[in-house]
């Protein structure tokens, strides 16, 4: 068991949406059909730590907020599977994750019922009848979701197959990569599938794949370059013990409470975990 409290307190720092607090609170409660949204204590899998994982899926994966410090990236909402090994945009904000929720459950009882609606209710989604539209014209095809309220004109990344109107800056959808701005604050557990790195010139090195992390990352710390040091930290193909060694070194450099907080709760889940001599 890896015990939650630590992120219940410091989700408010992170600006995650009061209405997905209370779910993981269960102040809202999920219907037992709802079955891959469970709680992160139930157990821990290794992660890259720019990733807060939210909810416990199946498969060993996570659905949860992408959280980066040292560049300026937004929060936005993922999903990560061990198996594959790459985080990928699933909703941009509170309100496109929760429609998610409410699309499942009424793709699952086929109808909108009382129950989804006093869901809906409860979450703030009150166009819970044009969700109900969607389905009925499209199920719950993605790629479609330029017809879904709450995503129009606002699609998360990882179905889009053109840059054209994107509005964030998770660098990598199933199909494209974002632009050079954004890739110069990427990390490389974003990128999928990672053969479209093969399309640039140049890149950064952090996502060549080709360097060890950890000397790479030694080498950004002692010259006080911390986006660097962070963004490979992220990249994956590093033993556990030394993704927490590299998050204490951090610590020391920055000083930043929510940074500690959000590292020493990444070290006390690898802690209590099976994986203490794992690799991620």
């Amino acid at each position: 068991m890896v015990e939650d409290l630590n992120l219940k307190h410091f989700l408010g720092k992170l600006n995650v949406d009061n209405r997905i607090i209370k779910l993981i609170k269960k102040e809202v409660s999920l219907p037992d059909y709802i079955d891959d949204l469970n709680s992160v204590s139930e157990y821990w899998y290794p992660h890259p730590p720019c990733l807060i994982p939210l909810f416990l899926g199946h498969g060993a994966s996570y659905k949860g907020i992408v959280n980066h410090f040292f560049c300026d990236r937004e929060n936005t909402y993922v999903e990560y599977f061990l198996e594959s090994g790459f985080l990928s945009e699933i909703a941009r904000n509170a309100d496109q994750f929760l429609t998610l929720i409410a699309l499942r459950m009424i793709i699952t009882k086929d109808e909108l019922t009382d129950e989804i609606i006093e869901f809906c209710k409860l979450n703030n989604l009150e166009e819970y009848k044009a969700i109900d539209e969607f389905v009925v014209d499209y199920g719950d095809d993605p790629e479609e979701f330029d017809h879904l309220v709450y995503f129009k004109g606002n699609r998360p990344f990882k179905y889009l197959k053109t840059i054209d109107g994107y509005r964030g800056d998770f660098p990598s959808s199933l199909f494209i990569l974002n632009t050079k701005k954004h890739l110069e604050n990427a990390a490389f557990k974003e990128i999928a599938p990672i053969e479209l790195l093969d399309q640039l010139e140049e890149r950064a090195p952090w996502l060549t794949g080709k360097q060890s992390g950890m000397d790479l990352f030694q080498n950004y710390v002692n010259n006080d370059q911390l986006k660097e040091a962070w963004l490979t930290l992220d990249g994956g193909g590093w033993l556990l013990s030394d993704v927490a060694n590299a998050l204490e070194q951090l610590k020391l450099k920055t000083k930043d409470d929510l940074f500690t907080a959000v590292a020493d709760y990444w070290i006390a889940g690898w802690k209590n975990s099976t994986f203490l001599d794992g690799k991620y």
